[in-house]
């Protein structure tokens, strides 16, 4: 059954990243992002593909855990493992190269990419640490503006989700710029 399979998911997810924390939102568990990552795959842009789900929930784990492509082979076959891999960052390369090879290539990946790396960027722009300064900011809101338009395409609830999102972001972008001109009222 589907659902097993997506509980499976998430309990193997949530071992993999048991001592991970989200860098903003008070530090919460980073289970809570690859939930979310699927929920607003479900809810947003409807999905109901079992393989994108499970990939949704898997998408970091091949870059920030010990679990081998071998092991998400077996456990969740090669569609799901070749959908992680196209998402996975090669954390050999500088950031600011990384996030260069996604803009290259996230226009020519697969919906199913494109779907799973704009739900990604709608949770991560809810979630930005506090603590980054105005340029870190700016930066990272450039960088993921430059991704999320390129998948806009492949959903329009998740389109709106990310405008929405982002749109909040520079609210609080402005009353921090605000703050720190000494312009808080």
């Amino acid at each position: 059954m589907e659902i097993t399979h997506l509980l499976s998911t998430i309990l193997f997810a949530s071992e993999a990243h048991k001592d991970q924390r989200r860098k903003g939102s008070g530090g919460a568990p980073y289970i809570n992002h690859l939930i979310e990552v699927a929920m607003l795959l479900s809810k947003q842009a409807d999905v109901n593909d079992l393989y994108i789900l499970q990939a949704g929930i898997l998408h970091d784990i091949l870059e920030d855990t010990k679990v081998s492509e071998a092991e998400l082979i077996k456990q969740f076959g090669q569609t799901v493992t070749s959908y992680v891999k196209a998402l996975t960052d090669d954390k050999t390369l500088s950031l600011e190269v990384r996030r260069q090879k996604q803009i290259d290539t996230i226009e020519n990946a697969g919906r199913e990419i494109q779907l799973i790396k704009l739900a990604d960027h709608c949770s991560n722009i809810a979630s930005i640490p506090d603590s980054w300064s105005l340029n870190q900011l700016e930066e990272y809101l450039t960088w993921s503006k430059k991704i999320a338009t390129k998948c806009f395409d492949c959903s329009k609830g998740l389109k709106h989700e990310y405008l929405s999102r982002f749109r909040l972001v520079g609210l609080a972008q402005q009353s921090k710029l605000d703050q720190d001109l000494g312009l808080g009222y």
